[in-house]
Parts: structure tokens; sequence; C-alpha cells
């Protein structure tokens, strides 16, 4: 059996919570946030010395009840620190200035500069979003069949694109959107589930790119779990972020941002002991 790890980071979101430690490398698991009692028990099975936590759940999840000293670190920190850890582990160059993007159930996005993070804005936008509106207009069952329906999707046949409007001489591009939704060509479950992607990934790339322009900022670095195994979802953030000319860095375990950035925490508190 492997030693029990020092230092457990908990990210308790309200879709889902992660886990990350270390046992020779970094680990990162997640879990249901509405299964508190397996949550629990993968918490004894690891029997840390010491528990971080962080998120919007962490209350919820009882710190009497974990076996364990217990801190807190807030979520905005949590965030930047494993953001910086994650990209050094994956060998991706930040710009000292840049933008951080947390896409989980909503939307929130942080101005990182050097080693201060500062929540500038968000939307309700995220992953809780495409679950709700899937299961109304495809019958989607989970987030991982809304993502795959997407995926082989066309939008362009169901939203109305500049080009519609506009039969020569377009103004802007014209295969930008001029209104989402608004052409419904076609109702095929596929090509719903692309605009719907679509309406969300081109809404957080706009709030995204006003924020950069008041920031000062030309970089933009994605993580969070609306993210993973959601290719569709990716390449309208790429593509739309890339139009207003900020370059967009995606984490590739950025799900796991709040959890590795509460482990770092945790691991500075146990260092300084």
């Amino acid at each position: 059996m492997p030693p029990a790890p020092p230092v457990l980071g908990l990210d308790l979101g309200a879709t889902l919570t992660k886990i990350a430690f270390r046992a020779g490398e970094l680990h990162t698991e997640r879990w249901p946030s509405r299964d508190l009692e397996a949550i629990r028990a993968r918490i004894a099975a690891l029997a840390p010395q010491r528990i971080v936590m962080t998120g919007g759940g962490a209350a919820v999840l009882g710190a009497s009840a974990l076996g364990a000293a217990v801190e807190g670190v807030s979520e905005f920190e949590a965030w930047s620190r494993g953001a910086a850890a994650l990209a050094a582990e994956e060998g991706l160059a930040l710009p000292a200035r840049h933008l951080l993007v947390s896409a989980g159930t909503g939307t929130s996005v942080l101005v990182v500069d050097g080693g201060s993070a500062v929540r500038a804005g968000g939307t309700g936008l995220g992953g809780g979003t495409l679950v709700g509106l899937g299961r109304l207009l495809v019958g989607a069952a989970s987030f991982a069949e809304l993502a795959a329906l997407a995926a082989r999707g066309k939008r362009g046949s169901v939203d109305l694109l500049v080009g519609d409007v506009y039969s020569q001489g377009a103004p802007i591009p014209p295969h930008l959107t001029a209104s989402n939704f608004a052409k419904l060509a076609s109702t095929e479950p596929a090509d719903l589930a692309h605009a719907l992607v679509g309406l969300v990934g081109e809404n957080i790339a706009l709030v995204c790119a006003g924020i950069a322009r008041l920031a000062g900022a030309d970089t933009v670095v994605l993580g969070g779990s609306t993210l993973a195994e959601n290719p569709a979802l990716v390449e309208v953030l790429t593509q739309t972020l890339g139009l207003t000319g900020l370059s967009a860095r995606f984490l590739r375990r950025g799900a796991y941002c709040g959890a590795v950035g509460a482990l770092v925490a945790g691991e500075r508190l146990a260092g300084s002991a």
C-alpha cells in the first residue's frame, strides 16, 4: 500500500469535486459533488495528514468528519496557483500578465499579474447552461452525451450567419454568427447541440475579450471541467478569441486548477511548519 499523502487538495464545485495529491507524481481525481459519502470514503482511504479545501461546496463536506487538519484557501487564489503549477508541469510558458478562465458550471475570469490574481468578471454561461439547455433541446441525459453530439453537429444550419444576411459585400467575415439559433434550417440533435455550444463558447470568448482589453492582456489561459472532452467548445473558444486578437492556451488538466492550487497552498503550509 502506498504511503498516505502528506497533503490533499480539494476543490468542491457545484457539480464536480476535484482531488489532487502527490504520490511520487501528481494525481488528480474527480467525483460528483452530490455524492458526499463517496468523497468522504475516498479521503478516508487516502488518509492525508493535511487537507486544504477550496470551492463553494467546501462547507458542506464537513471538516470535522475528515480525520485530518483542514485549512481553506480562496477559490481565486487556488485557481491561479494551480494554473501556474499545471502550466509548468505541461511545459506551457505563460506571460506574467494574462487572463485565467475557470469554465465550470458557470464561468469566472481572473486577471493574473505576476503573483496576484483578481476576479475581473464572468458569466452565468457555462457547463451548467449546456447541461440544462441540452436536456431541454435535445434530451441529452448528461454533459458527455451533449459534448459527443456537438462534436458531430453543424451549427451553421441552426445559426444565422453573416453570409446569410449579406449575399455580397459583408462588412465582417461571412462565417461569423449574426444571430444564434435564428435560422433553424435543421433541428437535428447534433446540429442543435453544436449551436448550443457555439452560443455559450462565443459569449464566454466575447466576455474575455472585453476584460482583456481593459486589463492590457493578450493571452487567455483556459481550464475547467466544461472544456474536458469537449472539442467543439475548445474550437469555438479558440476561433472566437483568435478573431478578437487574443491567444488561447488550454491546460490539459485545467479541470483540476483549484484542487492543484489547494494542494500547492497546503504544501507551502507544511513546508513552513
